[in-house]
């Protein structure tokens, strides 16, 4: 004990004659600094496995890095009259030049306009030269082509957005189409049949997957507009034969019966209900209208699904990553390209060598340490996902932007089948993304952290606390006409009508929910984003499984932990497709090897 007072006790003999001794007892003081050791707690058996599962769970700092395949298919063609371009194009059909002296016969060596494709480089994550509408005027840098096509960030999902303003097309020509927002449910279109049984059926058919089971209920909804001449279908009439008379009733909830039609892999698209008392005539022409699955008509509240778009926001800013080429990878085509003559090339140009289609592989590794406790999701939630972002930057000017609006547009899946037209919603000057673009050298200033932007349209049910992503968001590319336009619009230069497609955001799991769902009765030890049922009266969760931890064969992560942080891995395939104008098949081009004209 530490003797904080300087006590002396001294023996009463040795105080003054006839002192008597007595026996005296102190009491410890609490400023103690000193204890007895116990002989067991000098040697402790560290568990080395156990010490690392710990330390690996309580960790929170990620280190991003992995792999980008780009696949697209270079098959958009136009013309051009841009000399600068004309060096780098990829001239079309096969006479192997410009100007096609069929088109040309009484001047065969006249030119431009010339027709073709734009080099590999237009796709290319790092170009090796300026080209496009700002080849003259720009000046090439080799440490800051890795952002001249294309930039990538971290991000995750914020916030959910109820109110994303939607369209649907159900024809083209007039047109007809749909408002709605994403709070409506999943678009529909509707037809009536009268089955072998002599049942009447109603078949309804969602252009993206509409989750629903036999046995699950479906609820018309009457918000969304229609323009043109479709007509809204919120709710069917049936009529019933009574012993006074008949009756007639409308209904907007109906039982599922069956799923799919005639076609094969159809069940994920098409809702059959069969009802009692239908006049098939009292549908609408044309209809159209959305739907959300319930699971329990005996409680709405919970049961019925909410419909919104995610909210993604970005983690990192523009110079937190490093992109590079993979030393020794190549695509799993080969590489297409042709060596074109200087006679069958204008006047003024060399023969030349253009590159129409290579698939490179790159490696990119996020610099910036991410502290995944500073953020929740739009649930409240511990992050469970982070998404690699990637957005165009524009700076050859290949795309067209328009003043102040942006090089993309966006839309959803039913905004970008493949049935020979082009939806007007995708155009990025009806709706453009707000990757914003108001200079002649890029989109300027890049986005920075903390800015927001829509992602997936998703459904969540409160009664499974399950998201399922209905469709992912893509982003629309069309190309500026002042670089490439329609064949023969030279006149008056219009754009080339057909687009291409691909996915800003790509998701990174890091953590799984559970399969299972937790209850509990108190609040004090339920997690933070548990929900509160009121028809169980019991706090509701999925718990987040820890890492290596394996639900099933898929539902779990697993990555390396090492120096205090996580390194998750992901391999992206950056897919962008051709949406064609007056194609209405899946474009399949089997890549031949590199043609030299020389030879």
């Amino acid at each position: 004990m530490s003797n904080e007072k300087n006590i002396r006790i001294v023996r009463g003999v040795s105080k003054f004659a006839g002192s008597v001794n007595k026996d005296i007892s102190l009491q410890p003081l609490l400023s103690s600094d000193e204890r007895t050791l116990i002989q067991g707690d000098r040697n402790l058996v560290l568990n080395l496995a156990d010490q690392f599962d710990f330390e690996r769970d309580y960790c929170t700092t990620y280190r991003m890095y992995g792999k980008i395949d780009i696949l697209y298919n270079n098959v958009i063609s136009g013309e051009t009259s841009d000399s600068n371009f004309l060096g780098y194009m990829y001239f079309k059909p096969d006479y192997l030049g410009c100007p096609d002296p069929v088109a040309y016969p009484t001047n065969p060596s006249a030119g431009p306009p010339c027709v073709g494709m734009p080099p590999a480089m237009t796709f290319d994550f790092i170009p090796p030269t300026i080209y496009g509408d700002n080849a003259a005027s720009s000046t090439y840098s080799v440490f800051s082509a890795y952002t001249d096509n294309w930039i990538l960030y971290m991000s995750y999902i914020s916030h959910s957005n109820d109110d994303e303003p939607m369209q649907f097309y159900t024809e083209y020509s007039t047109p007809s189409y749909m408002d709605f927002i994403a709070s409506d449910g999943i678009p529909f279109t509707v037809e009536t049949l009268i089955d072998d049984a002599g049942r009447e059926t109603v078949r309804f058919t969602t252009p993206v997957p509409h989750g629903v089971s036999p046995g699950e209920y479906i609820e018309l909804q009457p918000t969304p507009t229609t323009q043109g001449n479709a007509n809204l279908m919120f709710e069917i009439s049936l009529t019933y034969t009574i012993p006074s008379g008949t009756w007639t009733t409308q209904q907007n909830l109906f039982k599922v019966d069956s799923l799919g039609n005639e076609f094969a892999n159809s069940e994920e698209y098409v809702i059959n209900i069969n009802t009692v008392g239908l006049n098939p005539t009292s549908i609408v022409n044309n209809p159209v209208g959305t739907l959300k699955r319930i699971i329990n008509p005996d409680n709405l509240t919970e049961s019925r699904s909410n419909y919104y778009c995610h909210q993604h926001k970005l983690i990192t800013q523009p110079n937190d990553y490093t992109l590079d080429r993979t030393g020794f990878e190549v695509g799993v085509y080969n590489k297409k390209g042709r060596v074109f003559k200087a006679k069958k090339t204008p006047a003024t140009y060399p023969g030349t060598t253009t590159i129409l289609e290579e698939f490179k592989s790159y490696t990119w590794v996020c610099t910036l340490d991410i502290d995944v406790d500073s953020y929740y999701d739009n649930h409240n939630r511990p992050l469970t996902d982070l998404y690699l972002s990637i957005f165009p930057t524009n700076r050859n000017l290949m795309w067209h932007y328009n003043g102040a609006g942006s090089p993309a547009g966006y839309g959803w899946d039913w905004n970008f089948r493949k049935i020979g037209v082009i939806d007007p919603f995708v155009d990025n000057d009806t709706n453009p993304s707000n990757v914003l673009q108001n200079t002649t050298s890029g989109v300027s200033p890049l986005p920075a952290s903390g800015s927001t932007f829509r992602g997936a349209f998703v459904e969540y049910n409160l009664l499974e606390l399950k998201e399922r992503i209905i469709s992912e968001l893509g982003y629309s590319l069309k190309f500026n006409k002042n670089v490439i336009y329609e064949v023969g619009t030279a006149s008056a230069p219009e754009f080339i009508k057909s687009i291409y497609k691909y996915r800003p955001h790509n998701r990174i799991p890091i953590k799984k929910l559970s399969n299972s769902i937790r209850h509990n009765d108190s609040l004090f030890t339920s997690p933070q984003y548990s929900v509160y049922s009121l028809v169980d009266n019991t706090f509701r969760w999925r718990p987040i499984l820890p890492i290596e931890f394996y639900d099933d064969e898929v539902n779990g992560v697993s990555y390396p932990y090492l120096n205090d942080a996580h390194y998750p891995h992901h391999n992206l395939e950056f897919i962008i497709e051709p949406i064609l104008h007056n194609y209405t098949a899946e474009t399949i081009n089997i890549l031949s090897t590199f043609i030299d004209d020389c030879e």
